[in-house]
């Protein structure tokens, strides 16, 4: 039995018992692993640990019972495997930004994938290309300290923004995460490059972008055969998407933004936020 058939299995029994897993060597027992091995192929084939997963299911979960008004917070917090309101409410919030009862209060109805399509996200990752199921995020805004240049020539403007950084650095940083945000004029592209800040400062060789707070869809995209085909599928799902989403735009222009760019090694992955509002 190959890798994929057999984390398959697993994620299926993780589905089956959501909220009744409390050791992962309960999985790895079940499936006759020994622990150090099961969590080696675990993040190898699913890209991340078994207790992040778990944690994200529990969530995603949680955001479909939201859709329910008979069902209180309360209880959607012990039936998605969580011990108290306060931890659930906090972790809620750090995965879709609002939370529980906002959530609800604005009348979101979540895109859950089942364990088949991540199985096939999986497999897509190893040939390449663009994950057509994309996650729906609330964010606020967001300020970007960097160097903004021509779209066409995004190598030379990371070039020039490490060598600035590694020269100077920027003191006010949120995290080791880099962002290219792009901002599209009819058949120009501008491209700022940079890292997130937590206010509009920094030295005068950056300059400091903002963007507004928005709900995004957010696409996985295994960048190493390029992008073409993964814009003309990201245009697509914005025109078929039955939830009547398009794109949002910054003053009269659409932009969207790349987070987590990692090179252009076979593993590389791009997180893509596409801004999006109702129709």
């Amino acid at each position: 039995m190959d890798k994929l058939q057999r984390i398959r299995e697993v994620l299926h029994y993780i589905e089956d018992h959501l909220d009744e897993i409390t050791e992962y060597e309960q999985v790895a027992d079940t499936f006759c692993f020994s622990l150090y091995y099961f969590h080696r192929l675990f993040s190898a084939v699913v890209g991340k640990p078994i207790g992040t997963y778990i944690r994200e299911r529990r969530l995603e979960k949680a955001a479909v019972l939201l859709t329910n008004p008979d069902k209180s917070i309360t209880s959607i917090c012990f039936d998605c495997g969580f011990y108290s309101s306060q931890s659930f409410c906090r972790a809620f919030k750090n995965r879709y930004g609002i939370s529980p009862s906002d959530y609800r209060k604005q009348g979101y109805i979540p895109v859950i994938m089942s364990v088949d399509e991540i199985v096939e996200k999986f497999t897509k990752k190893l040939k390449g290309g663009i994950l057509v199921h994309p996650k729906m995020m609330e964010k606020e805004e967001l300020l970007i300290a960097g160097i903004t240049g021509d779209g066409r020539k995004t190598r030379e403007l990371w070039e020039q923004f490490c060598m600035l950084y590694e020269k100077i650095g920027i003191e006010n940083k949120l995290s080791e995460n880099s962002y290219e945000i792009r901002i599209y004029d009819d058949s120009k592209c501008t491209c700022h490059v940079g890292v997130a800040v937590s206010e509009p400062i920094a030295d005068p060789a950056f300059s400091v972008m903002s963007l507004p707070a928005s709900v995004y869809a957010s696409f996985d995209v295994y960048v190493a055969k390029g992008y073409d085909s993964e814009n003309d599928a990201m245009d697509d799902w914005l025109k078929a998407n039955k939830m009547r989403y398009k794109q949002r735009f910054m003053d009269g222009n659409p932009y969207g933004y790349d987070e987590k760019f990692q090179g252009d090694s076979e593993d590389s992955i791009v997180e893509i936020w596409i801004p999006i509002e109702k129709i």
